[in-house]
């Protein structure tokens, strides 16, 4: 009969503690599919790249555009830029450092979704460029 007790205080102990060990709650996080954006300096279009390096249909619902050397930010909210960014781009003279902050895009549910932040090289169009001559030297 003791040993009939042992065992089952064993057992039960032996429940709780397998009861203890595990977590209350499950916390389940979703993959993103979307990874950075992507600038398209010929048609002037800010795309999604999904993980794989695809170029997404994604839609861009809001950017901040910055100019190096510029302190005023322009918004964007939608994947081609707008023609206030258009002009300020064709002003530029020389290759010039832009940004896009704060890009936010909606993934294949309708949610919101933070892409990182996104830098560029503008080269102008030579058109606007001022031809310097160099002088030769004798």
């Amino acid at each position: 009969m003791k040993t009939g007790k042992y065992i089952l205080a064993f057992v039960i102990g032996f429940a709780f503690a397998i009861k203890a060990q595990e977590p209350l709650t499950i916390k389940v996080r979703k993959e993103q599919r979307l990874a950075k954006a992507y600038f398209d300096n010929t048609e002037l279009k800010l795309s999604a790249i999904d993980k794989f390096g695809n170029v997404s249909a994604n839609r861009i619902t809001s950017f901040k555009f910055w100019i190096k050397g510029n302190r005023n930010p322009i918004n964007g909210f939608d994947n081609n830029l707008g023609p206030e960014i258009s002009k300020e781009l064709n002003k530029l003279k020389k290759s010039t450092k832009i940004y896009f902050t704060d890009i936010y895009v909606l993934d294949d549910e309708g949610h919101p979704l933070k892409l990182p932040d996104l830098y560029e090289i503008w080269f102008p169009n030579c058109v606007n460029c001022d031809v310097v001559k160099k002088k030769k030297r004798h």
